[in-house]
């Protein structure tokens, strides 16, 4: 049965007026609709076909150029190895055979032999760049690992490095041998100062104060006018000589140091300092009252001493100053002075710059594993800063 269904008179006529071809939104819809179609068409027939021949091309050229660098390793003279996606060796250059040994790596897993390659990352075999370096057989390598995933396959480049390896284990051993031998050299150079100290107090100190006792009781025993000028002069020329001797004797072999210790000592060599050139010192010291090891502590003082030895001669300053800091760690000596300063960008990055002295002071601290630093600028002054781990004094 059909049943018919009429529209009501009012709904049938705006339904009619909206299909009406003189209607502005019927022809507007028309419009946008045939606009969309064309879009559409255009899309689907000629840009999506485009943009899939691009891709293709694309994939193929990157295909052939993997496959295009895969033939060249084989042809490569350094070893080559080539695995799967499963890690599984499949192909090696003959380069690669010798350095293990001559036996066949196919089928080997590349963890049996390159256990630090990461093939595959959550179980996946992914794109990835790796670089190492691994001794085999007495030999280094170094080994570029690099997957093609589109090929499922992984490269491995190796370049025997094993001479460069060797040159800069040595000239790591010969920084050791010459920091060796410098600590050496201080140490001989110290016990020959101590030496002509002591022969020089002990001798002919001694010597020339006896024969000005006995010139002293021949002046008394011969109280003739005529020669008294004579005697007096000789006598204090040999008390200058003795105060000479003392001076020389001193610096060498600093008795305060060896008897007070490092901090008077250090007062007592400002104060000289002071004296002799007018440049105004000032000196503290912080922490712990402990003796430190006798070599620690003539070498702090060496540091000090060509420290204001540059001060004196170079600086030009009014005014310097010593900080000696000790605690149960460390120990860090601080020498500070308002003079000219200098450009340390271009003298701490050549070494065949830096004076004598700043390179006995820093080779002096390398001894004790400690760190020298140098902060000064022009017209701003100069401080060093040598920070060594505290040894105390042995009992």
């Amino acid at each position: 049965m059909i049943s018919v269904v009429f529209l009501p008179e009012q709904i049938k006529k705006i339904f009619d007026s909206f299909f009406d071809p003189a209607n502005p939104i019927y022809i507007s819809i028309l419009i946008t609709a045939f606009i969309f179609g064309i879009i559409f068409f255009f899309y689907k027939y000629i840009i999506n076909p485009i943009t899939e021949r691009f891709n293709k091309e694309k994939e193929s050229l990157e295909l052939k150029t993997a496959k295009l660098m895969a033939l060249f390793a084989e042809l490569d003279p350094d070893p080559v190895i080539r695995i799967d996606s499963n890690g599984s060796i499949v192909v090696t250059n003959d380069a690669a055979q010798k350095v293990f040994s001559s036996r066949s790596l196919i089928g080997e897993n590349i963890a049996q032999i390159l256990p630090m390659i990461d093939y595959k990352k959550n179980g996946a075999f992914v794109n990835t760049t790796k670089v190492f370096t691994k001794k085999i057989n007495k030999r280094y390598y170094s080994v570029l690992y690099r997957s093609e995933p589109k090929l499922n396959i992984g490269q491995i480049y190796m370049r025997d490095i094993t001479d460069l390896k060797t040159y800069e284990e040595r000239l790591l051993e010969s920084q050791v041998k010459l920091k060796e031998l410098s600590e050496h050299l201080q140490e001989l150079i110290e016990e020959e100062r101590q030496k002509i100290a002591s022969g020089l107090h002990d001798g002919i100190g001694q010597s020339l104060s006896l024969l000005r006792i006995k010139l002293l009781k021949m002046k008394e025993q011969n109280n003739i006018n005529s020669q008294f000028q004579n005697y007096a002069d000789l006598i204090e020329s040999l008390k200058s000589i003795i105060n000479e001797l003392k001076e020389i004797s001193y610096s060498l072999k600093p008795k305060t140091l060896e008897e007070m210790g490092l901090g008077i000592a250090l007062k007592t060599l400002a104060d000289k300092v002071s004296v002799e050139t007018g440049i105004e010192a000032e000196v503290t010291a912080v922490g712990e009252k402990t003796r430190l090891n006798s070599k620690l502590e003539i070498y702090l003082y060496r540091i000090a001493q060509e420290a204001l030895n540059n001060i004196i001669k170079h600086s030009k300053a009014s005014r310097f100053g010593i900080q000696l800091v000790i605690s149960n760690k460390y120990i860090r000596l601080i020498i500070s002075d308002n003079g000219i300063g200098f450009d340390t960008e271009n003298i701490l990055t050549n070494k065949f710059k830096l004076g004598m002295g700043l390179i006995n002071m820093r080779e002096r601290v390398e001894t004790f594993n400690g760190k020298f630093k140098i902060d000064s600028a022009p017209d701003k002054g100069t401080m060093l800063v040598a920070e060594l781990p505290l040894t105390k004094k042995k009992l």
